[in-house]
């Protein structure tokens, strides 16, 4: 079973978009900690993996170190497989953090916006100060030594203008992996829903760009497109069945679920009991009522966050669904395709692809071969170029990180009017060609 331990409700950050509401003095009881780890391998499964959130979990680095002390020692007596991850702001990052981190090969995933604009337009120290140049600092130690990181990234309505460029600079800096989550409950007027249609697109061609070149990059909201285009399996492999443990014991399906964790607010209602019940009892309880976005099921915790309601998914989310994965559609069958090393184009050529999705069609590999043979197209940006650092494994959703939701046709918003479309011309179908689930 996979576990997550809530270590701390400190944090010593204010972003304006936390769903874990007020921050408190609580950190996790020893006697908690204890039976969560025992979680691990209750149900005699030879891999599982142990996650570390917060608040910032580093505020409790000794809770940490005793956790994984006992989760190694578990993992050896059942000769099992143990994975560590950890989600982190990284401004704890120092010598003595960093060698835990190298000598017990943890995962880390580090919260950062992207570029200095987006990152500090909604992510303030708890002091209010910009707190940039001390998350970048954490992460480039990260990256220089060889750690396993991958980023985090949220866009709000106000910094969705800088998602491509901050795409970019993660990629540039070393950065292989990119789990960009998009907040949800709050409003997105039609101009900033087509900045962002916009700025993914551009997104979607610098990953295409790169990936030719033999960089292995990825944006996760793309992936479920790509997959889905060459006809994998979302997630396989046997059942992942995985519990968030908080401080106080009380259990949830996923970490963005658990709130404050107090008694009279609404994650109450989402709990699915404590680490005081028998193993198995709880085992079958993470089974029935957890969540299985692992498994290409739709994120339950971004439905909560839009509607209130895990099962009622809300009109952004599915909105965002289906413009990544249109895009990841495009991407795998360009890929699959062999197109040739491409320059990237010009901001004005993503209009050409973005009037594509936002007609509904699907924008396919001539339209992308097109694009990238402008011969006055610039290279893309590069910021820095780093050496690579190893693709995160396993891939599965990081705590506090929104999995896509499933496809649906595009909802439809308040005052906006669609334009009858002429009928495109059908593709003709071949052999292994996979038709949309929506069509």
């Amino acid at each position: 079973m996979d576990v997550s331990l809530v270590l701390t409700h400190r944090c010593n950050l204010d972003c304006g978009y936390c769903y874990a509401g007020e921050h408190h003095k609580t950190d996790i009881e020893d006697a908690v900690l204890r039976r969560g780890v025992d979680l691990l391998f209750a149900d005699g499964s030879k891999r599982a993996q142990l996650s570390f959130f917060g608040g910032e979990p580093f505020l409790a680095f000794d809770a940490m170190r005793r956790a994984t002390a006992l989760a190694e020692g578990r993992a050896e007596e059942r000769g099992a497989e143990l994975v560590l991850q950890c989600t982190t702001n990284g401004t704890r990052i120092r010598e003595e953090q960093l060698r835990f981190i190298l000598e017990h090969d943890v995962q880390v995933t580090v919260s950062i916006d992207g570029i200095r604009e987006a990152h500090d337009a909604n992510r303030p120290s708890a002091g209010g100060k910009a707190s940039f140049d001390a998350v970048y600092a954490g992460l480039r130690t990260l990256l220089d030594a060889g750690a396993r990181v991958d980023a985090m990234m949220v866009i709000t309505p106000e910094t969705a203008e800088h998602a491509y460029l901050s795409a970019n600079f993660l990629w540039s800096e070393g950065v292989r992996t990119i789990r960009a989550n998009m907040v949800l409950g709050r409003e997105w007027s039609e101009a900033q829903r087509a900045e962002l249609r916009e700025q993914l697109v551009s997104i979607g061609w610098e990953l295409l760009a790169r990936r030719l070149r033999g960089e292995e990059v990825s944006f996760r909201p793309f992936e479920p497109g790509m997959r889905e285009q060459r006809g994998e399996a979302a997630a396989p492999g046997p059942e992942r069945v995985k519990v968030v443990v908080a401080t106080s014991g009380n259990l949830y399906p996923c970490a963005p679920m658990v709130g404050e964790d107090s008694d009279t607010g609404p994650e109450a209602a989402l709990r699915i009991g404590h680490i005081d019940q028998d193993p198995a009892a709880i085992r079958a309880a993470a089974s029935s009522l957890g969540v299985s976005c692992d498994r290409g099921k739709g994120c339950q915790c971004a439905s909560y966050l839009e509607t209130g309601s895990r099962y009622t998914p809300g009109q952004m989310g599915r909105w965002y669904g289906l413009v990544c994965n249109e895009i990841g559609r495009t991407i795998a069958e360009s890929l699959d395709r062999q197109a040739p090393r491409p320059a990237a184009p010009r901001r004005r050529g993503f209009v050409w692809g973005l009037a594509a999705i936002v007609g509904g069609a699907a924008v396919g590999a001539p339209l992308l071969s097109g694009l990238l043979a402008e011969d006055d197209a610039p290279r893309p940006c590069r910021l820095r170029s780093r050496k690579a650092v190893a693709t995160p494994d396993p891939e599965l959703p990081m705590p506090g990180e929104m999995a896509m939701p499933e496809p649906e046709p595009e909802p439809m918003f308040e005052g906006e009017i669609l334009e009858p479309e002429p009928e495109p011309e059908p593709e003709p179908m071949v052999d292994g060609d996979i038709a949309a689930p929506w069509d």
